[in-house]
């Protein structure tokens, strides 16, 4: 009797010690990983969570004619969305338990590795096109955008640049060429390789933002921004289609044989029709094929046409809300490489949200860059999810971080 009482306490224990399932899984990390965070790490989460999922909705509601069209699906667009997603957050806890040396490791690496992957956009069989730019990399129709990825590289790489050099910002030779050089030449080769202007545009932003930020002297934010200007010339010039869609947004032309503002003209429909409150998620009319890749670059004008003014006030009351808590993360920070790569990030999300706003307002020339975190498009979701698993890995060490004196 003694030997079976053993055995049935070894069993018990052994039903005791099962595997949790998912439930019980979930409420581990809430309670004892999320527990153990600050207010700060807790609140930067639940935005992106919120702002990701109103993102998958309005994808499946501005795409589900299409894929209906496409696949027969209409879950089709947005499935794929919700898979990326996923890899995006499992990517984006693993990041956050990483330590800060271990990130400023992996990033150049990581800015490296993604030079790499740029240059394979350009080789037959594995780069991939789409909307007159060859900027993904993939097989059997499914890729991703190796520049979204080389934007976190290229922070984080310009982070430990800087921060070694934060007593010659003064210096050009030895801390604002190899900047330069660094940016634009990310900058040039997303373009070169991939025709994608409105990513380069968006690098070559955050480049400048990262340099005013940290106190570069003035005569050396003229350099940068005279080689932006140049930039952007020759890059409209290269291109006839890039011309008659800056052509047409400066006449403003109501004549357009060329379909050049065919998409802005109906996104500012779109936001028209919404009045103050929408016409309600799903009602939208110009999902129906009237605005192409509506998911995509002009998703704004479908959420401005079913949530109305006030869903299009309550995006950007989002990203603002992002911004403030970032710029806050940065300046708490007194280690200048955590401030300057939770500036770089802050700048990236921030200015192509902004950027993608305007284009759909009409109020810059169309440039084809994604709505951070609400558009339709896996790279850069992953991208943006795997940066703010950066800043969520700074919060998570902020109150262990040397304390440094930060210039």
């Amino acid at each position: 009797m003694a030997i079976r009482t053993d055995n049935n306490k070894s069993r018990g224990a052994k039903s005791i010690a099962r595997r949790p399932n998912l439930f019980e899984s979930i409420g581990n990390f809430r309670n004892g990983f999320l527990a153990n965070q600050s207010k700060e790490y807790i609140s930067l989460l639940r935005l992106i969570g919120f702002m990701v999922v109103f993102g998958l909705v309005m994808v499946l509601s501005a795409s589900n004619v299409n894929s209906i069209i496409a696949t027969g699906n209409p879950f089709g667009a947005v499935f794929l969305q919700v898979i990326w997603a996923i890899l995006g957050f499992v990517a984006m806890f693993w990041i956050s338990t990483l330590k800060i040396e271990q990130i400023e490791r992996f990033g150049r690496i990581f800015f490296l590795g993604s030079l790499c992957a740029q240059v394979l956009v350009i080789v037959p069989g594995i780069g991939m096109s789409s909307g007159g730019n060859t900027n993904w990399i993939g097989f059997n129709g499914y890729g991703i955008q190796p520049s979204e990825f080389l934007k976190l590289g290229l922070i984080i790489y310009l982070a430990t640049l800087l921060s070694q050099r934060m007593d010659q910002l003064w210096n050009w030779k030895e801390t604002g060429q190899p900047v330069m050089l660094v940016g634009f030449g990310s900058a040039g080769l997303v373009f070169v390789t991939g025709r994608d202007l409105g990513t380069a545009a968006v690098m070559l932003f955050i480049v400048l933002g990262i340099v005013f930020l940290a106190g570069f002297p003035w005569q050396h934010i003229m350099k940068f921004v005279a080689a932006m200007a140049v930039v952007f010339v020759i890059g409209a010039l290269l291109s006839p289609s890039r011309i008659v869609r800056i052509l047409t947004f400066f006449t403003q032309a109501s004549d357009d044989p060329d379909g050049a503002s065919w998409q802005v003209r109906h996104g500012i429909w779109a936001l028209a029709s919404g009045g103050i409150t929408g016409t309600g998620l799903g009602q939208s009319k110009l999902t129906w094929g009237w605005i192409p890749e509506i998911e995509n670059d002009f998703i704004f004008a479908s959420i401005g046409e079913e949530w109305g003014f006030i869903g299009a006030l309550v995006i950007l009351g989002l990203f603002f809300m992002l911004f403030v808590k970032l710029r806050k993360m940065a300046q708490a920070s007194p280690d200048a490489f955590v401030s300057l790569v939770i500036t770089g990030i802050m700048l990236w999300v921030t200015l192509q949200a902004l950027i993608n706003i305007a284009v759909v307002l009409h109020l810059v020339p169309v440039l084809g860059v994604p709505l951070p975190l609400i558009s339709k498009g896996g790279s850069s979701l992953v991208a943006i999810l795997m940066a703010l698993g950066v800043v969520l890995s700074f919060e998570r060490q902020r109150a262990v971080v040397p304390k440094k004196r930060r210039r």
